[in-house]
């Protein structure tokens, strides 16, 4: 059975992470698409996983994404966070990750990756440390190291990034930056 993803045991690994990637649909988004009259889909984005993004590359953590369908919302969510590793187009994920790896140079024992669905199972069991949202797919929970106590769309990057940055031990150094509104820099 996994643990909390702030559980001490997994403190370690989670400070090893170099790289976190994750799925959009089911851990960006609570995994609903909406359509407008003209069938454009759009997609509801948590703003906490957007300051997880700014967090994330203070501490000098690389993003990367893969999903099963990269679209216009997607794409521009991401710019505005400069997070321009998205691989996606097939829901066969597994050949993503390691692309990922090469283009960054982090090997898989210090790369993250957060899913939630049956696709995302071929790329838990590669990444170092395999994450899920709490409403992950049962039989994703089972592959995953640690379970993040937060719903899919509603913050999952942000608390796992948190984690990160607690294993890190610099979590204290993020906070005192935002407190003193030195967090151009963030």
């Amino acid at each position: 059975m996994p643990t909390s993803v702030f559980d001490d045991s997994l403190r370690d690994r989670l400070a090893a992470v170099r790289l976190l990637v994750f799925d959009v649909d089911g851990v960006m988004t609570d995994g609903r698409a909406y359509y407008d009259a003209r069938g454009m889909a759009m997609k509801a984005f948590s703003m906490r996983d957007g300051f997880g993004f700014v967090m994330a590359r203070f501490a000098g953590i690389d993003l990367g994404v893969i999903t099963g369908n990269v679209i216009e919302p997607l794409k521009r969510r991401l710019e505005k966070f400069n997070i321009t590793r998205i691989k996606g187009g097939h829901f066969r994920k597994s050949a993503y990750f390691p692309e990922l790896l090469q283009e960054t140079g982090v090997p898989a024992e210090h790369a993250a990756y957060i899913g939630d669905d049956l696709f995302d199972i071929p790329v838990l069991r590669q990444a170092g440390v395999a994450l899920a949202p709490e409403d992950a797919h049962a039989d994703v929970h089972e592959v995953c190291d640690a379970v993040i106590p937060v719903r899919g769309g509603h913050g999952v990057i942000r608390a796992a990034v948190e984690a990160i940055l607690k294993a890190k031990g610099i979590w204290g150094d993020v906070l005192q930056r935002i407190e003193s509104d030195d967090a151009g820099g963030l």
